[in-house]
């Protein structure tokens, strides 16, 4: 792999958190009907729920609230990782899991959007975070790539015997 590559690909490694986490406070849907103008961002969504757990709401609704609370606050949980194990430790086990956690909710999260609105150019908080999840992916399948890659070219072929 050239360094001009490598360079690249560490520059996509290091972006990955920090995209993850401006997506977090920038809009990720606007709200339908009458609420059009309002903008919700993944720290409006964890607040919003946090209020709505406060009403007198069944168990298993009230579990719903909590979980959707945790999925979106883990998106800063998760940006932070990233941030913080891209540059020099990204064989902590963290790292993958955080990373992958990222994809896996862009996509459902850009999904949702298509389903809402169609194919459209998301909001920029969504955008953000759907880069963020490409640039992961695309790390990560270039690593396993070039390290597979290396690992055949070290081993002898049998043909050569």
């Amino acid at each position: 792999m050239s360094e001009r590559w490598q360079r690249g690909l560490d520059a996509a490694r290091l972006a990955v958190g920090p995209l993850a986490l401006a997506a977090f406070f920038l809009p990720w849907a606007h709200g339908p009907g009458p609420l059009a103008a309002t903008e919700f961002t993944g720290y409006r969504l964890v607040g919003y729920a946090g209020r709505l757990q406060a009403l007198d709401f069944s168990v298993s609704q009230g579990a719903a609230l909590w979980s959707v609370r945790m999925v979106i606050l883990a998106v800063a949980v998760a940006a932070t990782w990233q941030t913080l194990l891209a540059p020099r430790h990204r064989s902590n086990p963290v790292y993958p899991i955080s990373g992958w956690y990222l994809v896996a909710l862009a996509g459902v999260a850009l999904g949702i959007g298509v389903a809402r609105a169609g194919v459209v150019v998301p909001p920029p908080g969504l955008l953000l975070l759907g880069l963020a999840g490409a640039l992961f992916t695309a790390a990560e399948l270039t690593r396993a790539r070039s390290s597979s890659g290396s690992t055949q070219a070290e081993t002898p072929d049998a043909s050569a015997r």
